[in-house]
């Protein structure tokens, strides 16, 4: 009974299963208007993915479509790049278990869940040029990665944090050359001259973004919560990245290069939402994402008869925290 549990956990059936919770989670939390207020001018010309369709019911649809891609990437890159070493949707499983700890912030679209999609692709998409820098595919790869941050960037400048760090990724899956630098420039430049060219995002529209303050989203008692439930998420997922370290250190290579590009990756979004708190929420679905990663991993090769109890006590964590938040 414990194996099947344990295996369980590890199935799709399970991905499944959380991810009907969270879209529940979801619907409850819009039919309260359990929302982030709509914050304009986030971004350099274009309007903040939350302004696009504001607290409609269309928002919602779409931010639960996001979510379910969210977590069919998080399975595919794994079967594709095998970066557990194990075919395993547990990571998948805890993406959604963690996004349902923060209703407000999955009830309808906004920059958050925009960057999750962004960064995935694009993880996905850098993962499959290693060791390719040659191949005029991979500068094309490279090249769209670097668009999709830029584009995102007139959306909500946050964006424009990942820049540089997949610019890391690029050395790391040891494809960066002069070439290639080249296709990162060109991905950077194209969105503005596009959008200026076609007249989408005049000159005199180019703004500085407006500060988003954390405590004008939510009110003190929900502050708290979001600080609770963020500080522990940061706590926990640093605590899986160190003690999956010494087992990356025997993987091949190429896997090595997977999983460290995955650690800086989460690096830099913790850092990100400490350092940039006014703007945490912007960062919680891609926290949420990668730290489900990393607990999926140290999981993953503990795969023992009764390895789900800690995983259960994780869920059961979670789930009180999005308790609470209807509280």
């Amino acid at each position: 009974m414990e194996r099947q549990l344990t295996n369980f956990l590890h199935a799709r059936g399970a991905t499944l299963l959380f991810l009907l919770a969270s879209c529940a989670v979801a619907c409850v939390a819009w039919s309260r208007a359990l929302v982030l207020p709509v914050v304009p001018d986030l971004g350099l010309g274009i309007p903040a993915p939350g302004e696009w369709l504001g607290h409609s019911f269309l928002s919602l649809l779409l931010c639960m479509a996001v979510n379910v891609a969210v977590g069919m990437l998080v399975i595919w890159i794994n079967r594709a790049f095998n970066t557990l070493r194990s075919l395993t949707a547990l990571g998948a499983t805890l993406f959604y278990v963690l996004q349902c700890a923060m209703p407000p912030l999955l009830a309808q679209f906004y920059g958050g869940m925009l960057l999750v999609l962004i960064a995935m692709l694009c993880v996905a998409l850098l993962f499959s040029v290693y060791g390719r820098g040659s191949l005029s595919e991979s500068r094309q790869k490279v090249y769209l990665i670097f668009f999709l941050l830029t584009v995102g960037g007139f959306t909500q400048i946050s964006f424009l944090l990942f820049v540089p760090v997949f610019l890391f990724g690029c050395i790391q899956m040891r494809v960066l050359n002069l070439r290639t630098a080249l296709a990162a420039l060109l991905g950077i430049v194209t969105p503005p001259w596009i959008l200026f060219g076609f007249g989408i995002v005049e000159p005199w529209q180019l703004h500085w973004p407006r500060l988003v303050v954390a405590w004008n989203l939510f009110d003190t008692e929900e502050m708290v919560k979001a600080l609770v439930d963020t500080g522990f998420t940061l706590v926990a997922g640093m605590a899986f990245m160190m003690l999956n370290l010494l087992k990356i250190l025997s993987y091949n290579s190429r896997t090595r290069a997977f999983n460290g590009f995955i650690n800086v990756l989460w690096i830099a979004t913790a850092l990100f939402t400490v350092l940039n708190f006014n703007d945490f929420a912007f960062y919680i679905p891609l926290l949420n994402a990668l730290a489900g990663y990393q607990a999926a991993h140290f999981f993953t090769y503990r795969r023992q008869r009764r390895s789900y109890l800690p995983v259960v006590l994780l869920i059961a964590v979670y789930a009180f925290f999005c308790v609470w938040s209807f509280i």
